[in-house]
């Protein structure tokens, strides 16, 4: 296994005594540069494109949350950064977005100019664009669905299949129409027939529905607002409204060595502790070495593993795999080492699994394996054979 002031100006006028200017020039020369200072400011919109866009640019995507570890009990407010998207065979991004003009094709980004593939959904991918069957153009905004009889799927980022007004179930008319911003509809999860989970942009999340109504695209993260699935913004817990109940937004509650949110929660790198029935408690250190595992998914910081998590146990996040270490999640070690029970205890409870070294002469087999030129033996019944 594998380890886990500003610029100085040049003095052209060195030699001129500045004692001999009027002060009337000094004076407005300094009103100069200050006015030139103060007018040297500029600042970002956090809600515009080019800065939170939506993975469309080289080196984007949309990923967890930056940084941090893990998250906390029952929803997770931190996480790793996201994996990859966007780009050609990678999988889509947020609004089922691929860089480059690409095209979306089951949950995965075509290169603009490459196949779209075969079936209902074929021909080249040109600026999210493909073709049906017939060899209609499809997928994009403005154009039909693509797929057999009217179409389900859309092939363009921010594109969603809408059966549009008028259509019956026989010859129902299907539009790829906009969606994935702010107020606009959420978009169907990337895959042919949609399906899944429905998308927005970054920092937005899928809201409302229910009683025939459609869902739409919204802020997320901040303070008060729902939640961006499990996670809000620095500073911010993911956590429960009131007590018992399922719908979460977003609080400064749940700091580090501060009471836990309602509902056991706390924020990034911080578990509950002590709650009970979902009520008080203290968000303690998760993640690190020696310190509980983080969340539900039992997570801890790079290099760490959860160890004794289950049964109720949280686990402690440890180093593993390696010689007299503990076995790793999946009774996993380094390669030359098995996972093995060692000695009894006086007690004569079972003894504790480590990682022991295998494979070399005299040593036990690795799995049924040893260093080459050796053979294991006596494997069977229990016992994992020696090398000779």
């Amino acid at each position: 296994m594998t380890y886990l002031g500003p610029a100085r100006q040049s003095d052209r006028s060195r030699g001129i005594g500045i004692g001999a200017l009027p002060a009337l020039v000094i004076a407005s020369a300094l009103s100069l540069l200050v006015a030139a200072c103060g007018s040297s400011t500029s600042s970002i919109n956090g809600n515009d494109a080019s800065v939170n866009g939506k993975g469309g640019t080289t080196g984007g995507g949309v990923g967890g949350t930056p940084g941090g570890t893990a998250g906390n009990t029952g929803t997770g407010t931190g996480g790793a950064q996201g994996a990859a998207c966007g780009g050609a065979g990678q999988a889509c991004c947020a609004s089922n977005t691929c860089n480059g003009g690409g095209c979306c094709v089951a949950g995965n980004c075509i290169a603009s100019g490459a196949s779209c593939g075969n079936g209902n959904t074929t021909g080249m991918c040109t600026s999210g664009s493909c073709q049906n069957a017939a060899g209609t153009a499809c997928g994009a905004i403005g154009q039909i669905c693509c797929g057999a009889n009217g179409g389900t799927t859309c092939t363009a980022s921010g594109a969603r299949c809408t059966i549009m007004a008028g259509g019956g179930d026989a010859g129902a008319t299907s539009m790829c129409t906009a969606c994935g911003t702010n107020g606009a509809a959420c978009c169907q999860a990337g895959g042919f027939g949609g399906g899944g989970v429905p998308t927005c942009d970054t920092g937005l999340s899928c809201q409302g529905g229910g009683g025939g109504a459609a869902q739409m695209c919204a802020p997320c993260g901040g303070m008060d607002q729902a939640c961006c699935g499990n996670t809000c913004n620095s500073g911010l817990a993911c956590a429960l409204m009131t007590a018992g109940g399922n719908a979460r937004t977003c609080q400064n509650c749940g700091a580090l060595n501060a009471a836990c949110c309602t509902g056991a929660v706390c924020q990034a790198g911080g578990v509950c502790t002590g709650a009970m029935n979902g009520m008080g408690g203290t968000c303690d250190p998760c993640g690190a070495q020696g310190q509980a595992c983080c969340g539900g998914a039992a997570t801890c910081h790079t290099g760490l593993s959860c160890i004794g998590a289950g049964g109720g146990n949280r686990g402690t996040c440890d180093v593993c795999g390696a010689g007299g270490q503990a076995c790793c999640p999946g009774n996993m070690c380094a390669v030359g080492f098995a996972c093995a029970r060692g000695p009894a205890g006086a007690d004569g409870g079972l003894g504790a699994l480590s990682c022991m070294a295998c494979g070399a002469s005299g040593q036990r087999c690795c799995g049924g394996a040893c260093n080459a030129g050796l053979t294991c033996t006596g494997q069977g019944g229990g016992n994992a054979g020696t090398c000779g």
